[in-house]
Order: structure tokens, then C-alpha cells, then sequence
């Protein structure tokens, strides 16, 4: 067995200065965006969707940017890192499973929708598909609570790296980047927020793309990685982990359910995330060569350059410094990413790195806040008092925008998760499996009521929670078995009492799929 492990990088002020100056550059372009949008709206409903013109270059980079999460840049090589190739199937090959479909399914259905119906957020859109106001506050408030777990994660991801790279509290770190984020996404609404994560998501995919080929190249190939994993434990190699546990997160590298099961989440996830389907809401109509430009620009960004590479530098990492990182708490192996970028680039790619962990982590959650602040103000507020002047809206939204970027660092601040992926793998199941059958196929399937919904947001919801109950805490049943009973569920509810229960009307259905897209 290898014991011959480099040791853990210590921290330099040159280390601190540089990656200070990298953050402060990418933050400040990002204001500059959203100064920029500021110029683009005039009305509340602007304010939410733009004028719905954004064209496949911007969408696809949001997306991408949406999509790639902290996750991606540090979840995904903290399971490669821990678990070894089991952990390509979860965090690496099956990823790209998941966004293209997205934009197949969801992309074009979401706009169309939206359009005939003149929603400007997700919940009023389901509230108008499915002729209820009750379901409309419903799935925000589902939405609220799922996507406030998620945000948590994305923050733990920033502040684990901002804590390796330069030595200092995580909470200085944080604190900067809910501010910044706070301010463009006031100032700039939906068009600057879209246009600072589009720059995000471009940034991110060239620095994903370096960093990827860097390591692997410095790491000596597949075939090197491969001997040295072998040296220090061959369990590493293991497609499969049958030695992991089958109750817990782990199951998704212990078992046959697992590789199954991965697939799914990807795809589910990436078409329910509602952050994701707002990305759809303010683009243009697209012509085939311009959707067929959407694809590629999401493709190139989330394909193999970030997504495969992430993960495969979790087993780069796992060669250098062994099982070591382990020992570091409370972050663990989610420094496996940061201190592989300085270990084969230096200062120079360590730079990078925390540039684009910073820009992943920032897109997504303003993507989600932005979707948090329009389902209190939008799907609750002016749902129920629609007199309410869109002044006051818009100085509400600035409100919740901060409340939603505060609450989640707050919590990261007192109690950080110990391991980002799994701890945002439970909202991830959550969103995806209610959702998918919510949204996507509600855009497909003309006899979806209201009831059937209603029933699978309940019953997803519950037993989102009661499974990570049995999962996290007890550990009796492997997560991806509850992927399963989650999606078996909704899948039952959603199409079995829609069935049984009054259709929606004949105009809604005449309107939705035998009117023009427009």
C-alpha cells in the first residue's frame, strides 16, 4: 500500500493576495452587469422576466451557469476523491444526462407556455396550467423550502475554498459575496442577473476546461492515476463499492440500485429545478439553428470539460495527498479541488479555480434567490392582493432578495455541512422527482389536473423529508432506493388522480396545445 503522499499545501499571503484579487475582479464585472441590465426594465413583470429577447448565446451560458452549481467545482471531486471510480457514475459520466434533456424537454414548452398564459414565474405559470391559485401558493412555498437547503450548499462550497486558499474566516468570504450578488441581481432584475451569469457560466467553462486538462496532463494520463490508485487501495478501481455501506448516501457507489438510480436524479433534477425553467422564462422564440446553438453553448460548458474533469480530478487528488484530507475538518474532501489546483498549477490555476468555484457558486444562487424573491412577491403577494403597486413589489423583492441571501449564509456561518454534495443530494431528489412530473410533464400530457399536482408536491415533499430522515440520521434505507420510492410515488399520484379527477377546462387545453407558439 502507497503511504508516500505529499503533504497539505500551507498558505501563503501571495496564495491570499491573488486569489483576493481574482474574486474582487469577477465580483466587480458582475455589478458592472448588472448596472448594465439596470437600463432593461421598467415594469415589475420586466423586473422578473426582461422583455423575453434572450437570445441562445446568453440563455445557454445562465443555464450552464444555473446548472454548475458549487457542486460541480467541489461536490463532485469530494466524491471521486472519497470513493474513487464508483464515484464517476454519480458525479462525472451521468451528470451530462441531465441539462441537454433539459433543454429538449423543458426549454422551448416553458416559453410557449408562459407566453399564452403570461406567466412571469414558475408557480404562476403551474397556477395558470392547472387553473388554481391554491396550487400556485402551494409549489411556492415548496419551492421556498427546497431551494433555501440548496442555497446553503452553495455557499459552504465558497467558503470551504475562500478558507483553504488564504487562512481566513470563511465568514469575510461569504459575507462579500451574498452583498455583491445582492447588488446586481437589485439593480440588474432578471436581464442583469442573466447577463452576470452568463458571463459566469462562460468563465466557468474556460476554467473547467483548463483546469481538467492541467491536472490530467500533470497527473501523467488515466493510465498513471489508474497504478497509483491501485498502489494505495484497489478497492479505488471498483466500478462498484460492494465494501460501502448500502444504507446512506453511499449506496449510489455500492450497488447496481445506485448506478440506476444516478441517471435519474440527473435528469429528473436538471428538467425540475425551477431555477433552471426560469432560465427558459425570458428567452426569445428561437429559430432551429439558434436552439440548436443553445445546446451547444450549455453542451460545451457542462459537457466534458467540467462535469467528466471535476470529477476525474477528485481521483488525480486522491493520488497526490492519499487519504489525508479526511482528517481536515470540518471540509474534508471538498478541498480536494483547491488544493489540487495550486499542487499542479501553482499559484496562477489556484487563482482560477477559486475565480470559477466563485462564479458557479454565485450564479446559481442568485438564480435561485431570484426564484425564491418572485414566489413571495409574485405567487404570494400579487396572487392575493393584486392591487398591490409594482413600486412596492419591486422594494419588497430588494428585501427578500437580501433576507434570501443572509438566512442560508447565516446557517453556513454557525454550522457548516460536512459534505456539500450529499447535504444538497436531499433537495436535489426533492425538486427533481415533485417537479419533473409537475412542470415538464404538465407540458406534454393535456389531462394533468390540479389534484393530481397538488397530491405530488404533498406526498414528494413528505417523503423528501421522512426519507432523509431514514437516510442522514438513521441510515436504514440507501438514497438511492428513496429515489426510487420518491419518484414511484409521484409518478403514481400525478398521473393516477389526474385521472380520476376533473380535467382541466376545454378553453385552457384549446389555448395551451392547439394555439400557436408564440
Amino acid at each position: 500500500m502507497n503511504t508516500s503522499y505529499l503533504p497539505i499545501p500551507e498558505i501563503t499571503l501571495t496564495m491570499a493576495i491573488t486569489s483576493s484579487v481574482g474574486i474582487a475582479i469577477l465580483l466587480g464585472i458582475s455589478i458592472l452587469l448588472g448596472i448594465l441590465g439596470k437600463k432593461q426594465w421598467k415594469s415589475f413583470d420586466e423586473y422578473l422576466v426582461g422583455k423575453r429577447d434572450m437570445g441562445p448565446f446568453v440563455t445557454g451560458c445562465a443555464l450552464a451557469a444555473s446548472y454548475l452549481s458549487g457542486w460541480a467545482f467541489c461536490g463532485s471531486t469530494g466524491i471521486t476523491y472519497s470513493v474513487g471510480f464508483s464515484g464517476m457514475w454519480f458525479a462525472g459520466m451521468w451528470s451530462l444526462i441531465g441539462i441537454i434533456p433539459c433543454i429538449w424537454v423543458a426549454s422551448a414548452k416553458t416559453r410557449s407556455f408562459a407566453v399564452k398564459l403570461n406567466a412571469t414565474t414558475v408557480p404562476e405559470l403551474m397556477g395558470r396550467r392547472y387553473e388554481s391559485k391554491m396550487l400556485q401558493t402551494v409549489i411556492s412555498i415548496c419551492m421556498l423550502f427546497f431551494l433555501f437547503i440548496y442555497s446553503v450548499g452553495q455557499l459552504k462550497a465558497a467558503g470551504g475554498v475562500w478558507y483553504a486558499v488564504t487562512g481566513f474566516p470563511p465568514v469575510l468570504c461569504l459575507l462579500l459575496g451574498v452583498f455583491i450578488a445582492w447588488i446586481y441581481m437589485v439593480l440588474g432584475g432578471y436581464v442583469g442577473t442573466n447577463w452576470s451569469m452568463a458571463f459566469q457560466g462562460a468563465f466557468l467553462g474556460i476554467v473547467g476546461a483548463i483546469f481538467g486538462v492541467w491536472a490530467l496532463v500533470s497527473s501523467g494520463g488515466f493510465q498513471e492515476i489508474s497504478m497509483k490508485l491501485w498502489q494505495q487501495d484497489p478497492k479505488l478501481l471498483q466500478l462498484i463499492r460492494p465494501d460501502l455501506p448500502k444504507v446512506g448516501p453511499t449506496e449510489f457507489f455500492s450497488s447496481w440500485v445506485g448506478l440506476l438510480a444516478s441517471p435519474l436524479i440527473f435528469f429528473t433534477m436538471a428538467i425540475g429545478f425551477p431555477h433552471n425553467l426560469g432560465r427558459f422564462l425570458g428567452m426569445k422564440k428561437m429559430n432551429k439553428k439558434e436552439y440548436w446553438f443553445l445546446v451547444f453553448i450549455v453542451w460545451f460548458i457542462t459537457g466534458i470539460p467540467v462535469m467528466l474533469a471535476s470529477s476525474t480530478n477528485g481521483l488525480i487528488t486522491r493520488t497526490l495527498f492519499g487519504p489525508q484530507l479526511f482528517k481536515i475538518e470540518p471540509w474534508k474532501a471538498d478541498l480536494a479541488a483547491p488544493l489540487l489546483s495550486y499542487t499542479v498549477g501553482g499559484i496562477p490555476l489556484q487563482t482560477l479555480y477559486v475565480m470559477g468555484l466563485f462564479a458557479a457558486t454565485l450564479s446559481t444562487l442568485a438564480g435561485m434567490v431570484m426564484i425564491m424573491s418572485a414566489n413571495v412577491t409574485r405567487d404570494i403577494i400579487t396572487l392575493w392582493w393584486p392591487s398591490t403597486k409594482d413600486r412596492t413589489l419591486i422594494r419588497i423583492s430588494y428585501f427578500l432578495i437580501a433576507l434570501f441571501l443572509f438566512l442560508p449564509f447565516y446557517w453556513t456561518w454557525k454550522r457548516p455541512p460536512e459534505l456539500l454534495s450529499m447535504f444538497m443530494g436531499l433537495a436535489a431528489m426533492g425538486l427533481g422527482a415533485i417537479f419533473f412530473f409537475v412542470t415538464a410533464m404538465s407540458f406534454y400530457w393535456k389531462r394533468a389536473t390540479k389534484w393530481g399536482a397538488f397530491w405530488t408536491v404533498l406526498y414528494g415533499t413528505l417523503a423528501t423529508l421522512f426519507g432523509g430522515y431514514l437516510v442522514f440520521t438513521k441510515k436504514v434505507v440507501g438514497m438511492a432506493t428513496m429515489e426510487f420510492i420518491l419518484l414511484g410515488g409521484c409518478l403514481v399520484l400525478f398521473f393516477g388522480v389526474s385521472l380520476f379527477t376533473k380535467p382541466p377546462s376545454g378553453e385552457l387545453i384549446k389555448k395551451l396545445f392547439e394555439g400557436k407558439d408564440q
